[in-house]
């Protein structure tokens, strides 16, 4: 059988006594079927309800193609008529995020012409996305006026029940993707589009709506967007963040912006100089443990950024070391070795020993091998291995 569903005239009903249909699995979960129910299974991007029925807790509300409704709950109930209980918070969020989608979908068609090709209202994040190619803070600007003056003016929202013949007789603003008995919502001069969702009674009940950010996806725009309580909430953690860091740096809201882009310009300046104070000490470093070990170069640091280590390799073959081999245990386990170009020292082949030492991976070229071996320790044992081995080689 078929469950009726009540949620499609009257969104409002928050608690009824429900007479059980059967009961049984959805997807692995015990679920029950009323015969009629207020609430709304997950469909059209829209969040199922939650509740409970009796004292189990409704978890979850999916409906099978031939129009059974199943509410999956922590539980099987005893009973066969249960008093049941909507989620009336969590319903009324998810009513202002889909009235409020559809206000905001109007607004861009009848603002930039552009359609609304999907939408998913998730519990976190709701999204549209939107036949543009690009958007910026000033078009969103313009996108919220006009969604507003629909909210605040609070229009009643109307329901509409028609057919095949007699949808076209609605301007919708994109065609219905089924077909039969279909119901319309309408917001008056604005919007009429076919869907089976739960909407607020006026305009006025959503309360804002505040597009948050967006991104680029297959040439499109992804406008993230929240909705009434769902919106004051973010609107306060964000604004939060932005008064607590612009009082840290001692200046207004308005200027943390500039403030902080001069704090990132004096960073990368401050990186570029350490970066080249960092050249110039390791250059020197490396000619030092030249001259005191001409014969080939070994250095075992406890603690040294990896790049540091390359660089290191790099400076003392140029100072003229016929191999070099260095190592450190942190941040990260790391060791490379390096010969001159042109040096019949056969790195490659001390590759497997190296791995097999270190119980780590790497490779190289020619004139270098990096190995991240495992741990600190294999990082020493595989040290000295090579050292031992380039020493005993004919360049030592």
């Amino acid at each position: 059988m078929s469950s009726v569903r009540r949620y499609y005239d009257d969104g409002y009903t928050r608690a009824f006594v429900g007479r059980v249909a059967a009961v049984g699995e959805h997807a692995g979960r015990p679920a029950v079927e009323l015969e009629e129910s207020w609430f709304f299974p997950e469909s059209g991007g829209q969040t199922a309800d939650h509740g409970r029925l009796g004292e189990a807790q409704v978890v979850d509300v999916q409906a099978e193609d031939e129009g059974r409704v199943w509410h999956v709950v922590d539980r099987l109930p005893e009973a066969s008529d249960l008093a049941c209980e909507i989620d009336w918070v969590r319903r009324f969020r998810n009513m202002q995020q889909h009235t409020g989608q559809h206000v905001l979908s109007a607004a861009l068609q009848r603002v930039l012409d552009v359609p609304t090709l999907s939408s998913t209202l998730g519990e976190e994040r709701c999204v549209i996305e939107v036949g543009l190619d690009s958007v910026d803070w000033r078009t969103i600007e313009r996108i919220e006026q006009a969604v507003h003056e629909v909210l605040w003016e609070d229009r009643e929202i109307r329901l509409h029940w028609t057919d095949d013949q007699g949808i076209s007789g609605f301007p919708l603003r994109k065609p219905p993707k089924v077909s039969g008995r279909i119901r319309v919502v309408e917001i008056p001069d604005w919007d009429f589009s076919a869907c089976g969702g739960t909407h607020t009674r006026r305009t006025a009940e959503v309360g804002v709506v505040k597009v948050i950010g967006w991104e680029k996806v297959r040439g499109n725009v992804r406008l993230a967007f929240q909705c009434g309580v769902r919106a004051v909430a973010d609107h306060a953690w964000r604004t939060e963040a932005l008064i607590e860091a612009a009082k840290r740096r001692s200046c207004s809201d308005r200027d943390l912006i500039a403030h902080l882009e001069r704090g990132l310009e004096e960073r990368d300046e401050l990186r570029k100089r350490l970066a080249e104070l960092s050249a110039r000490l390791i250059a020197e470093e490396a000619q030092a443990a030249l001259r005191a070990s001409p014969r080939g170069v070994a250095v075992w640091w406890p603690e040294r950024a990896r790049e540091e280590i390359r660089t290191f390799v790099v400076q003392a073959l140029e100072a003229g070391a016929p191999w070099v081999v260095c190592a450190t245990a942190r941040p990260a386990p790391a060791l490379v070795v390096g010969k001159p170009k042109g040096s019949a020292i056969d790195l490659k082949a001390m590759l497997p020993g190296l791995l097999a030492t270190s119980h780590g991976k790497g490779g190289g070229g020619p004139d270098q091998l990096n190995i991240a071996p495992e741990d600190a320790a294999g990082a020493e044992a595989a040290y000295e291995w090579v050292r031992a081995q380039l020493t005993s080689s004919g360049e030592a």
